[in-house]
């Protein structure tokens, strides 16, 4: 990852799984497993992306995300296209 708004998503990833900031962040890691992000810790994790960039992604959705690329992705989806 490498442009701002994958720099947003994995520090707020990093905050919400009280990871070290040296910590490698990848696409392919999966969000609870890997990363220790339970279900509280996805809304949380909504919540700050939603304040950070000023989108709505719904708490709802959150279950549809296994991976930090599937976030990430859905995330910039909206940026693209604020009703998606």
């Amino acid at each position: 990852m490498s442009d701002i708004l994958d720099e947003k998503i994995v520090k707020i990833v990093k905050e919400v799984a009280e990871l070290p900031e040296e910590f490698l962040v990848t696409r392919d890691q999966n969000l609870r497993s890997e990363l220790g992000i339970d279900s509280l810790g996805m809304i949380d994790l909504v919540m700050h992306v939603e304040n950070e960039l000023g989108i709505a992604v719904g708490e709802e959705s959150t279950g549809s995300f296994a991976t930090v690329a599937d976030f990430h992705d859905h995330v910039r989806a909206l940026q693209s296209d604020p009703v998606a």
